[in-house]
């Protein structure tokens, strides 16, 4: 994922730790934050711009996912909301052998439910 350089505020501090004289006089320490999620990462090593190359890589790395996590959020609430709208009672999943029941929100296995004929699993 690309990100934008005006949406990425970078910061130099001194680092902390460690480190003797070189830590104390320099400031290697970068933290790079994504302005628009405030989403930030930190990066203490000994030379600032490897330090800011990193940060901006493992910044553009938590913003995509949690871009992604956002993404998944809405399509599972999307999904839900069709489920209730269309009244589904149950849900059969084959490929993984599972029976849900969206009124009791239980789930069991279609092969104790078939075979054994336990549908009490699910109420």
């Amino acid at each position: 994922m690309q990100l934008d350089k005006r949406d990425i505020r970078i910061e130099r501090t001194k680092g902390q730790g460690p480190g003797g004289q070189h830590k104390n006089k320099t400031e290697s320490m970068i933290k790079a934050i994504h302005i628009p999620t405030g989403i930030s990462v930190s990066i203490d090593g000994r030379h600032q711009h490897s330090n800011k190359k990193q940060a901006i890589k493992q910044l553009a790395v938590r913003v995509a996912q949690h871009f992604a996590n956002q993404k998944a959020v809405e399509k599972k609430d999307h999904r839900d909301k069709k489920i209730k709208e269309r009244n589904i009672i149950r849900t059969y999943n084959y490929k993984s052998q599972v029976v849900k029941d969206h009124r009791t929100n239980k789930t069991a296995s279609i092969k104790d439910i078939i075979e054994k004929g336990k549908i009490d699993l699910l109420r």
